[in-house]
C-alpha cells in the first residue's frame, strides 16, 4: 500500500512560480486603485463642472427672458463666464483654461435651434495621477447644461372664486389654482385630465362634487399672478370705432361684430369688442378705460380664434384687461374660446351663462379675478408654452436638459 509523505515541501521552483505570480497581481491591483483614484477625481471634477453649467445656463436664460431673444451673443457668454468664475473655474476668456461654450439655441437636443433656450458646455483638461504610466497624461471633464423659459405650473388661476355647474375642465399636464374657494354645484362639475391635474384651493370646496376636483388640496397658497406689474401698453392715439371686417392695429373706441379679421399687432381698445367671429394671429387686444369682451346680438354660437404675438414685451398674452378695468365680461349663450396664449382679465369678473368652451390649443392660460360658467368646457395644456413664446413673462426660466 502506497504512503504520502506529508512532509514534503513545495520545490524552490514552485515557491518561486508563487512569488511571481504574487507580484504580477499586485501590481494589477495596484494599477486598478490607482486608476480608480484618477476616474474619482474626474467623476468630482465633472459633478463640479455641472453646478457652474447649470448655474451659467440658467444666468444666460434670465438674460434672454430679460430681453429677448435678440439679445447678443456676446453677452450671454459674459453672465456664463460669471457664473462659472463664480463656481471657482476660471473661463478661458478670463485668462483660465476652463473652456465655456454658449449656443443660442441650443446645437442638439429637443430643444435644437430654439432662441428661447441657451445651450452651456463647460469643459476643462485635467491631470492625472497614476494614468500616466499608462500614457494617458491628462483628461477632460466636461458638462452640459440647457436652460430657457419653462412651462407654466398652472393653466388656470382664478384669484377669488371659481364657480361651475354642469362642466367639465380637462387640465392635461398643468394644473388649477384658486385664491378663494372651488364651488362645482352639479354632479357634473368635474376637473380632470391627464396625468390628474392638481387643484389648488386656498379656502374650501363647498359644491356638491368636491371629490371630483382632480387632486385636491384645500388650504394652498393664494395662487401668484404671473403677469402682475406688467407695464401697459401705450396709447397709441387717434382713435375710431372699428366697424370693417378686417382691421389694423391701434386704438379702437369699439370693435363690431361686423369685424371678422384681426392683422398682427397690439389692438387697443378702451370700449366694447363684440364678438360675432372674430379671428387673429399675432394679436394681443388690450382692454383698458371702458373696455369689454362680450358677444354681438342677437344668436349663438359666437368664436374667438387668437393666437398670441411671439416677440414683443407682450409675448405670448392674447387678451390682456387692464387691471383697473373692472368691466365684467357676461356672456350669455354658446360663446368659444380658442386661443393660443394668455387670457388675462385681473380685475374682472367672468361670468358665462350657458355653453361655454375653451377649446384646446397648445398653450392655454386662463387668469381672471372671479369665473362662474354653467353647461361648458374647458380643455387645456400648457405643454407648447416654452416652444412657442421662450422668454414671455408668465414663463419662468429653469434647467431643460
Amino acid at each position: 500500500m502506497a504512503t504520502i509523505d506529508l512532509s514534503a515541501r513545495p520545490s524552490d521552483r514552485e515557491s518561486g512560480q508563487i512569488l511571481i505570480l504574487t507580484a504580477v497581481t499586485m501590481i494589477v491591483l495596484l494599477g486598478i486603485a490607482a486608476l480608480t483614484l484618477d476616474a474619482s477625481f474626474m467623476y468630482d471634477k465633472r459633478n463640479q463642472l455641472h453646478a457652474a453649467a447649470d448655474a451659467a445656463a440658467k444666468s444666460a436664460a434670465i438674460e434672454i427672458a430679460r430681453q429677448g431673444t435678440g439679445v447678443a451673443i456676446g453677452s450671454l457668454r459674459n453672465f456664463a463666464d460669471q457664473q462659472v468664475n463664480a463656481h471657482g473655474f476660471t473661463p478661458v476668456r478670463l485668462g483660465g483654461t476652463t473652456i465655456v461654450d454658449v449656443n443660442h439655441g441650443p446645437a442638439s437636443g429637443p430643444f435644437a435651434g430654439n432662441a428661447g433656450f441657451v445651450e452651456v458646455i463647460v469643459s476643462q483638461p485635467t491631470g492625472t495621477f497614476f494614468a500616466r504610466i499608462l500614457g494617458t497624461n491628462s483628461m477632460t471633464p466636461t458638462a452640459r447644461a440647457v436652460a430657457g423659459s419653462s412651462n407654466p405650473q398652472n393653466c388656470m388661476i382664478v384669484k377669488e372664486d371659481l364657480t361651475f355647474g354642469n362642466s367639465a375642465i380637462h387640465s392635461n399636464g398643468c394644473g388649477v389654482a384658486v385664491g378663494g374657494d372651488i364651488d362645482p354645484t352639479k354632479p357634473g362639475s368635474t376637473i380632470d385630465g391627464t396625468p390628474l391635474p392638481s387643484v389648488g384651493v386656498h379656502g374650501d370646496c363647498v359644491g356638491v362634487s368636491c371629490d371630483q376636483m382632480g387632486v385636491l388640496t384645500l388650504g394652498a397658497p393664494v395662487p401668484t399672478d404671473p403677469l402682475a406689474g406688467l407695464p401697459l401698453p401705450t396709447n397709441p392715439g387717434g382713435c375710431v370705432a372699428g366697424t370693417a371686417a378686417t382691421l389694423t392695429p391701434g386704438c379702437y373706441t369699439s370693435i363690431a361684430g361686423s369685424v371678422t379679421t384681426l392683422t398682427a399687432g397690439i389692438y387697443y381698445v378702451t370700449g366694447r369688442v363684440d364678438v360675432n367671429s372674430l379671428t387673429g394671429t399675432n394679436v394681443m387686444i388690450f382692454l383698458t378705460g371702458s373696455g369689454q369682451l362680450g358677444a354681438a346680438a342677437p344668436g349663438n354660437n359666437k368664436t374667438i380664434t387668437l393666437t398670441a404675438p411671439t416677440s414683443g414685451t407682450y409675448k405670448g398674452i392674447a387678451i390682456f384687461q387692464d387691471p383697473a378695468n373692472a368691466n365684467d365680461i357676461d356672456i350669455k349663450n354658446s360663446f368659444t374660446f380658442t386661443v393660443t396664449g394668455a387670457m388675462y382679465f385681473p380685475g374682472a369678473d367672468i361670468n358665462f351663462k350657458n355653453n361655454l368652451t375653451i377649446a384646446s390649443t397648445s398653450c392655454t392660460l386662463f387668469i381672471g379675478k372671479s369665473l362662474n360658467f354653467d353647461n361648458g368646457t374647458g380643455t387645456m395644456t400648457n405643454s407648447g408654452c416654452a416652444s412657442l413664446y421662450g422668454g414671455a413673462a408668465f414663463l419662468s426660466v429653469s434647467i431643460a436638459q
